[in-house]
């Protein structure tokens, strides 16, 4: 590799200092080494060189996750700089290794990981109103009220259940160590295929987390008001009462850049025991 795109998260500690070695050792490996920076806002559309062939983020997993979703288009592969706190996704950290991993990129000694994304779209009568996609969860969640949400759950079609709840997350494999974690939901290696439904804080008592094969459609129903749907934590709006949810497995993929040979089990245990 020899073209770089670096995505700063300027908010956290210490990742402009991280920035500016990443960048400073990678022009000194040669000439022809070209190395571009982006430390301004997140954005939905990073002016990226053609022929970069890789994006480094520094910052934490939600850089890393909004830069997979903004760049996705390009097929470009990615790789986390952790300035943040677990950093389940982030392949390094600063203090570890940093440059002997520079040296891999430029080598090209790695391996590609690609991970399954969601694509949610928005239906209100005839139109569609809204679409985006997501690598962790889609949420349905309530909007601006503390009253339980009521929606309608549907599987290919069939009616899985109706659900009086703060929401659900709809989770790839890789969303599992994220909000779906925190709502109890089940832990997938990254690699798996499938789709996650994880209720929050539901008021039936035969709740629980349902795994689904990355085939299957989903469809949910709003039956109050308040409620909003987010992918990933972002693209966020507000729907009424009839709107429809579609989320299926998306055509795209992220592709993260694997360096260690540790496996996830490994990196599950290690991130489950940092206080």
């Amino acid at each position: 590799m020899k073209r770089f795109f670096i995505i700063v998260n300027s908010d956290k500690e210490l990742a402009e200092e991280t920035k500016q070695n990443i960048e400073e050792y990678l022009k000194k490996a040669g000439s022809d080494i070209d190395v571009s920076v982006w430390n301004g806002p997140k954005s939905d559309e990073y002016p990226i060189p053609d022929g970069t062939e890789c994006i480094i983020t520094v910052g934490g997993d939600g850089t890393l996750i909004q830069a997979a979703r903004a760049t996705v288009n390009r097929k470009i592969p990615l790789i986390g700089i952790n300035r943040g706190h677990m950093g389940y996704l982030t392949e390094l950290h600063a203090e570890e290794g940093l440059y002997k991993a520079l040296d891999r990129l430029l080598q090209n000694d790695f391996e590609i990981e690609e991970r399954m994304m969601l694509v949610a779209k928005v239906k209100r009568g005839k139109r569609y109103i809204y679409k985006d996609i997501a690598l962790n969860e889609v949420l349905l969640g309530r909007h601006g009220s503390l009253h339980t949400i009521k929606f309608n759950v549907y599987v290919n079609n069939t009616l899985l259940n109706d659900y009086s709840a703060d929401g659900i997350l709809v989770a790839t494999p890789t969303g599992t160590t994220a909000y779906s974690l925190s709502a109890g939901g089940a832990i997938a290696k990254p690699q798996a295929k499938l789709i996650i439904l994880t209720p929050i804080c539901s008021h039936a008592m035969n709740a629980r987390s349902i795994i689904l094969p990355p085939e299957d459609k989903i469809k949910l129903v709003v039956c109050s008001e308040d409620q909003l749907i987010a992918c990933d934590g972002d693209s966020v709006m507000k729907l009424e009462t009839g709107d429809e949810i579609y989320i299926e497995k998306s055509e795209h993929k992220t592709r993260f850049i694997k360096l260690k040979n540790e496996s996830f089990l490994e990196t599950l245990r290690d991130k489950m025991t940092v206080v």
